[in-house]
């Protein structure tokens, strides 16, 4: 039941980021990052037609995190790499014997960045990834240890440049707002707020968790050792700061790991230290 529920809100979640895509940033010109900006950007400066250019890109970046992150990464993003063009080419096809719902660049603005904020916001709730610039991120995190959030950053605004000289400058400006629309909304949709996150983990198996918070996320960890109240049973107590964008693929292996964990989650509005504000060696 839990699967099919991951399913419907990847599903619901693409359906709302391709109906953005085809109703309100095609229609107002407008540039973004991502898949779909790479995918205007060849649209436009190869005059291709759009919906072959959003296959291409999504199947070009799920074989790039086959090949170099592993089966489990390219599950995670295998869904959202068919249902996206899928929906997208559907919608395109609706568009074209219906119509636009508005001709208002504002408002094209306005619900492409609420389509898009909660529509990854939905994909990224159930742990897995929309693919893109994710991927990139991804693969130089495990290559050159790059930090993920700095790398999307510069990744998407490479993506946008390009996107600058086959546009108005209105659609430059529009198209800002719209990123930093759905940025917005999509940290609310992920955890009602922004900023890192502390989860303190108490579990019998905490070795093994601890080992996946390590190695597999690259987040530094640190053991507390504590006392139950009750029974007065000695404990250690996992205690880690990390990413809102993780919090629910980190969680997920953790019950895996240990059905029975009892894992606390608390919102941190700064961190300053090694891997935060400092570079992590």
């Amino acid at each position: 039941m839990e699967k099919v529920k991951k399913i419907c809100m990847i599903l619901l979640g693409n359906i709302l980021y391709a109906f953005g895509v085809s109703y309100f940033i095609v229609p107002a010109g407008l540039i973004s990052g991502g898949i779909t900006g790479l995918s205007l950007f060849l649209n436009k400066a190869f005059s291709l037609p759009l919906s072959p250019c959003i296959w291409a890109v999504c199947f070009l970046f799920f074989l790039c995190g086959l090949i170099m992150l592993g089966k489990e990464y390219a599950l995670s993003i295998l869904l959202s790499t068919i249902a996206y063009p899928l929906f997208y080419s559907a919608f395109e096809m609706i568009y074209a014997q219906y119509g636009p719902l508005t001709d208002d660049i504002v408002l094209c603005t306005a619900f492409a960045g609420i389509c898009f904020g909660l529509g990854i916001g939905l994909v990224m709730r159930t742990g897995a990834s929309a693919g893109g610039s994710d991927v990139i991120a991804m693969i130089l995190l495990k290559k050159r240890g790059f930090a993920v959030q700095t790398t999307l950053y510069l990744v998407d605004a490479v993506i946008l440049c390009l996107q600058i000289p086959f546009s108005r400058p209105d659609q430059i400006l529009y198209g800002l707002l719209f990123v930093l629309a759905y940025t917005l909304l999509l940290g609310k949709v992920m955890l009602f707020g922004q900023g890192k996150v502390q989860i303190l983990i108490y579990s019998e198996a905490f070795e093994e968790i601890n080992r996946l918070i390590v190695s597999e996320f690259h987040r530094g960890t640190t053991i507390l050792y504590g006392e139950g109240g009750y029974r007065r049973e000695n404990t250690k107590i996992i205690q880690t700061v990390i990413p809102q964008r993780s919090l629910f693929t980190i969680r997920e292996r953790i019950l895996k790991i240990d059905p029975q964990a009892f894992i606390v989650i608390n919102s941190v509005s700064e961190v300053n230290g090694r891997g935060f504000t400092l570079k992590a060696s």
